[in-house]
Order: C-alpha cells, then sequence, then structure tokens
C-alpha cells in the first residue's frame, strides 16, 4: 500500500468518526430540546387548566341562572295576563334585572381571568420561539463541526503534485534529452521542436 492509500485511509477513518460525532451530537441536542419543548407545553397547559375549569363552570351556571330568570319572568307574566297582579311583575323584573346585572359581573370577571391566564408568559408562541433560537445558536456548533468533517475529506487526496512527479518533470526537462531527441540535427528550431514534443506528451501545455 502506497502512502496516498495509506493517508487517504487515515484521513477517511477521521472523517467517518467526525461525521459520526456530529449525529451523535445534532441527536442528542434535539432530544434535549424535544424534552424541554414537551416539559414547557405540558406546563403551559396545566397551568391554564385550573382556571379554565372554573370558567368553564362559571359559564355554565351563568346558563343555568339566565334561563331560571327567564322562566320566572314568564311565570310572572303570565299571571300579569291572567290576574293583572303587576306589583308581581314589577318585582319580578327587578329582580330579573338586578340578577342579569350580577350575571353579567360573574361573566366579566371569568372572561378577565381567562385572559390573564393567556396572557401569562410564556405563551406556547414564546416556548417555539425560544426553540427555535436556541435550534439556531446550536446548528452554529453544528456547522464548526461539519467544516472539520470537510477538512477531513479534503485531506484524502493532496491537490499538489507528488514530489517524484515533480523530480520526473525536472528530470524530462533540465537533463539534455531533448538533444538526445534531436540527434545529429542540432538545429536550433529542431531542438526547441523537441522540447515542445517532450512539453506537449507530459502534459505540461494543459497546466
Amino acid at each position: 500500500m502506497g502512502r496516498y492509500e495509506r493517508a487517504a485511509k487515515s484521513s477517511l477513518k477521521e472523517a467517518t468518526a467526525l461525521a459520526s460525532g456530529i449525529i451523535d451530537s445534532v441527536r442528542q441536542d434535539l432530544r434535549r430540546e424535544e424534552a424541554r419543548l414537551e416539559g414547557e407545553m405540558r406546563d403551559r397547559v396545566e397551568s391554564i387548566q385550573g382556571i379554565l375549569n372554573e370558567v368553564a363552570s362559571i359559564q355554565d351556571a351563568i346558563i343555568a341562572g339566565s334561563s331560571e330568570i327567564k322562566r320566572d319572568l314568564e311565570k310572572a307574566r303570565k299571571r300579569l295576563v291572567k290576574s293583572g297582579d303587576r306589583e308581581l311583575m314589577v318585582t319580578q323584573i327587578i329582580g330579573a334585572a338586578t340578577r342579569l346585572g350580577e350575571l353579567r359581573v360573574l361573566h366579566n370577571d371569568a372572561v378577565q381571568r381567562i385572559q390573564g391566564a393567556l396572557a401569562r408568559p410564556p405563551s406556547a408562541v414564546d416556548i417555539i420561539e425560544r426553540m427555535t433560537k436556541d435550534l439556531l445558536k446550536l446548528s452554529g456548533s453544528w456547522e464548526a463541526y461539519a467544516r472539520e468533517v470537510d477538512e477531513a475529506i479534503a485531506d484524502v487526496v493532496d491537490a499538489n503534485a507528488p514530489v517524484e512527479m515533480i523530480e520526473l518533470h525536472r528530470e524530462l526537462n533540465t537533463n539534455g534529452y531533448d538533444l538526445i531527441l534531436a540527434g545529429e540535427d542540432r538545429d536550433e528550431q529542431n531542438i526547441e521542436a523537441q522540447r515542445a514534443k517532450i512539453r506537449q506528451l507530459s502534459g505540461e501545455d494543459q497546466i
């Protein structure tokens, strides 16, 4: 096995190890973020669950109370029509309006409580924004690791020509081989033509 092949295998082994390291790092980071996201979202829902249940009970009570008041008003109206009991009707109207006001206060209080709970930070959107920012920060470290992988891969093949090839090039161009090719015809044009042939055949003209 030649030295370049050994170096390539060594570089590929390093690149493989680095790539595996990145994958493990990203996987662990994402698992951490997932666990944190799950916990924050669960806390968010649980923190508002009690208030939601209370408000739902209040709303049910408001519905029941409104229906009851409406029935009492309807009964009083029928008695007014049937027996002309105006005083009872007046009492029911005043009582219904008063109770409606109380129900409205109860409803407004419930609305304020639920709005306050919804506005309490962090909101679900805040949680996602936090996670997005954290992932962007983490991606910076992932990119740094990725550059190490690319560098290890780039080391697999040396873009520079081997020393032996450079020495062979120098050998062909500086040791009078053009004169040997020229033979007895030592005309300058012929010698230059032989030099050109060596350059062409050796690929020097393509550099």
